[in-house]
């Protein structure tokens, strides 16, 4: 009994700890921000994606006006006659009411090629809206990543700052015993307030990447929430041969202008469709007066006709040939622009690789240069303390230390600015 009694003593303990921890995770996470969520948020606040939205309702109206092309057309009308006397066969004063039904049978298919052509506009205006999207999504990358090597290069401008500061008070107390001469101790001052100066440049730039990423999100963003926990690891890349295809299936502009040139290819079979007859049916029913009125005269008759009708055009002077010669000219000029766009997305996609390449070299010889510049930075501070080495090796050290994790940062932000571009070209965020 006196067990169960010590053991239980130890859970309102451990319960607290818990809680604790529990508190501790969850409050972190709440309290950080992720790049899809600033993403999403900017795809909800940014009014340029409600234009493109807008636009597709467009094209959805689009389509349902070619759509009701296919349904009857139903007409009424009134007319108020004044003659200057009666005659044989009309009054004086008469009016006539009409009402029309009318239903086209057949225009050589134009009703159902418009349609198509609606249709596949209206898919292209999806696909347009989905590369707004996307376009966003990557500025949205960038920009967050510019504040993430901001920061960093913020955090190497302090360092070098604090660094020199600490080697300027140790050279004053050292030139006041006569350890070292002045103008080691001046040297150190001038690159002390040149580092004070990079300190505050670094701050704006970090602030203005803050500022950009706002107008991105149209939104307020807290650079202390920021999690920037994508850039823990290198991402991986494939070759050409796997992105290519992948490119040219999922890249939204590509297959907008793919609907885009099957819908002129069917305005050609629209335009064609003026060399065929159009049939009609209609049927009217009439009501004559003897009076302004209906109904107020001596006299009314009624009419009711059934009407089939077909026309067609022999000669309007060679328009129907231009009109669809036109549209072939607007399947090639599609045609022309969906070619380039491929060949213009094929050698961007080889560039982007080849910089990746370049970047991930460049980023294993800036971590080995850190390592180097640090232990360079070490001796060079001992041996100065020793008497050894003098401000301008202490100097230069620093510099170079700096140099190399400026290097690093650059090349680290080049690598996954490289891989948000591979995203892009796949459509992939």
């Amino acid at each position: 009994m006196k067990r169960f009694k010590t053991e239980n003593r130890w859970i309102p303990h451990l319960t607290l700890c818990f809680s604790v921890l529990f508190f501790l995770m969850f409050s972190g996470i709440a309290q950080s921000e992720s790049l899809i969520e600033l993403q999403e948020r900017a795809v909800e606040n940014r009014k340029v994606v409600e234009k493109y939205r807008a636009n597709l309702q467009k094209g959805e109206l689009d389509e349902g006006i070619a759509r009701n092309a296919f349904l009857p057309s139903a007409d009424i009308s009134y007319t108020a006659n004044r003659l200057e006397e009666d005659t044989a066969v009309e009054n004086s004063e008469n009016s006539v009411f009409t009402g029309i039904i009318a239903y086209n049978i057949f225009s050589g298919f134009k009703r159902r090629y418009d349609l198509k052509s609606a249709e596949l506009v209206k898919k292209s205006r999806d696909y347009e809206l989905e590369s707004i999207i996307q376009d966003i999504n990557y500025s949205v990358a960038v920009r967050y990543l510019d504040i993430f090597g901001k920061k960093n290069s913020l955090k190497v401008a302090q360092d070098e700052y604090k660094f020199l500061k600490k080697r300027h008070e140790d050279a004053k107390s050292r030139y006041g015993v006569g350890l070292i001469k002045k103008n080691d101790l001046l040297k150190i001052s001038v690159e002390l307030d040149d580092a004070q100066q990079k300190m505050k440049k670094a701050e704006a730039e970090f602030t203005k990447s803050v500022n950009r990423l706002e107008i991105e999100t149209d939104s307020e963003v807290d650079p202390g929430r920021l999690s920037f926990s994508e850039f823990d690891q290198i991402p991986g890349v494939k070759n050409f041969a796997f992105y290519e295809p992948r490119m040219l299936e999922k890249r939204s502009e590509i297959k907008a202008l793919e609907m885009v040139l099957n819908a002129r290819e069917f305005g050609v079979r629209s335009a064609r469709s003026a060399y065929y007859p159009s049939v009609d049916v209609s049927a009217a029913y009439k009501k004559y007066g003897d009076n302004y009125v209906m109904g107020q005269g001596d006299e009314s008759e009624d009419e009711i006709r059934f009407v089939l009708s077909a026309r067609m055009n022999i000669f309007d002077g060679f328009r129907k040939g231009d009109i669809v010669e036109k549209a072939h000219l607007d399947v090639k000029i599609v045609g022309y622009d969906l070619y380039e766009l491929k060949q213009t997305l094929r050698t961007e996609l080889k560039n982007i690789l080849l910089d990746y390449d370049v970047s991930l070299k460049n980023l294993k010889v800036a971590k080995s240069s850190i390592s180097q510049a640090e232990e360079n930075m070490r001796i060079t501070d001992i041996s100065f303390k020793e008497g050894v080495e003098t401000a301008a090796d202490v100097l230069d050290a620093i510099y170079y230390l700096s140099r190399a994790k400026y290097n690093f940062i650059n090349a680290r932000n080049q690598l996954f600015l490289n891989y948000y571009g591979l995203m892009r070209m796949t459509d992939d965020f």
